[in-house]
């Protein structure tokens, strides 16, 4: 039916007005579909027209329109039914249908709406209604349509993130778990190369207990002990040049153990060449200054592989060149800054002081270490002697050849060695000597 006043000439669309679309007309009447064909096509739609609800619902899956104009009263198939057939294809289920209805024609609103139609029109038909009605649900039927994509998009993207977090969860637990092994490992390991370096200490020590050493019968070392010092050296640099990742701690634990392992070949040609009863006794003095001989035995002890702070520091200048045995004095110094180190916890600072006064020459070394049990301060001057406490240091002890090698050197220039020490404080050894000025040539 149409409006007796209407007329299809399209009106002007205004700015907001969104043209183009497919347009499916189903409508049992000629007049209506001519009509509304001939309005739409003006206003710029693709417009198909059918007349019965079985060519509607052919028509929709063939091609799917944008939007359905459907006449509620048809033969055959009622507007509600193609309305339901076409909501319930996956195809068609979201193309907008607006009803259309005759004012003398029962409209049953509530099942329109219930069905799925988005609006309705009645006849006669006003053309500005019908271009605004069907312009309003193409621009929200495009609006939905967008808005799914975008949803889709999103999940999509939510989808990939969580398989991404997921695959890094994976891989960093795969990660975590692998470190965890080596790490294990690496424990092992070092625990295994610690007591192997205990052992071989302990061995050196019975062996030297049990031996008289002198110069002129020098002890060589066996094959097995050659090939055991070897193979912890090995082992050390294999685990120090692994790409494995470690902690401080784990880094730490290992340069105590490579610096340790280097030391005992040191250790033991110390024990093999310290006689028991016959110390050497030539002393050779000749013209030095003191203050370089520290320094450069401060240099000697200033490696990477060195955990400790070891500070000189000279109080004063000496009065000219000084007649001393570089050789003892420098050997002495030596046992006691090693001595100093190994007693004391990694990251402490070892502090070598020299005051010259006007007859004398002193020389202190200060640290941080375990120190020594009171009633056992006497004793450790003595050859092969080690004070009880020396386990709780993280490095292996020495043969106990230190303190009384130092003294040794000393009592050949005619000097004194003074010990003064503090458990888990520290010790203070002050090595006393004459002053002597060398005789210049």
């Amino acid at each position: 039916m149409l409006d007796s006043d209407s007329s299809p000439a399209v009106p002007p669309l205004g700015n907001d007005k969104m043209t183009g679309g497919n347009i499916l007309i189903v409508d049992d009447l000629p007049d209506n579909l001519l009509f509304l064909a001939t309005l739409l096509t003006d206003a710029g739609y693709d417009v198909r027209k059918v007349i019965s609800g079985q060519m509607a619902i052919s028509a929709a899956q063939a091609e799917v329109p944008d939007l359905v104009l459907l006449d509620i009263v048809m033969p055959g198939m009622s507007g509600y039914k193609v309305c339901e057939l076409l909501k319930a294809n996956a195809i068609t289920r979201n193309v907008p249908v607006i009803f259309l209805s005759a004012l003398d024609e029962e409209l049953d609103k509530v099942q329109a709406f219930q069905i799925g139609g988005v609006d309705y029109i009645t006849k006669p038909f006003q053309v500005v209604e019908v271009l605004a009605r069907i312009e309003t649900h193409l621009k929200v039927g495009r609006l939905q349509a967008q808005l799914q994509q975008q949803n889709a998009q999103l999940q999509q993207e939510i989808d990939s993130r969580t398989a991404a977090e997921s695959a890094v969860q994976m891989l960093n637990q795969g990660i975590e778990e692998k470190i965890q092994e080596r790490m294990t490992l690496l424990k092992a390991n070092h625990a295994e190369l610690l007591q192997q370096k205990t052992q071989l200490a302990t061995a050196l020590t019975e062996e030297h207990q049990q031996t008289a050493i002198n110069p002129q019968h020098p002890l060589v070392l066996s094959r097995e002990w050659q090939t055991t010092i070897a193979a912890l050296q090995t082992a050390t640099q294999r685990l120090l040049t692994s790409k494995t990742p470690r902690s401080k701690s784990d880094d730490r634990h290992l340069a105590i153990l490579d610096a340790t392992t280097r030391r005992i070949p040191q250790l033991m040609q110390q024990a093999l060449s310290v006689p028991l009863t016959d110390f050497p006794t030539d002393f050779q003095p000749i013209a030095i200054d003191p203050t370089l001989l520290c320094r450069d035995l401060i240099e000697q002890f200033s490696s990477p592989e060195n955990l400790h702070q070891i500070t000189f520091v000279p109080w004063g200048k000496a009065p000219g060149k000084l007649s001393i045995d570089p050789v003892l004095l420098q050997q002495a110094l030596h046992h006691l800054l090693d001595n100093a180190i190994c007693y004391s916890p990694p990251g402490g600072t070892v502090l070598l002081e020299l005051f010259y006064e006007p007859t004398r020459l002193i020389l202190r070394i200060r640290d941080e270490g375990i120190g020594i049990p009171p009633e056992e301060q006497v004793q450790v001057f003595s050859p092969f002697y080690r004070a009880s406490n020396v386990t709780s240091s993280p490095f292996p002890a020495g043969f106990g050849m230190g303190l009384a090698l130092a003294q040794q050197a000393i009592d050949l220039h005619q000097g004194t060695i003074n010990l003064q020490s503090e458990l888990a404080q520290g010790t203070t050894v002050t090595l006393t000597l004459p002053l002597t000025l060398a005789t210049e040539p």
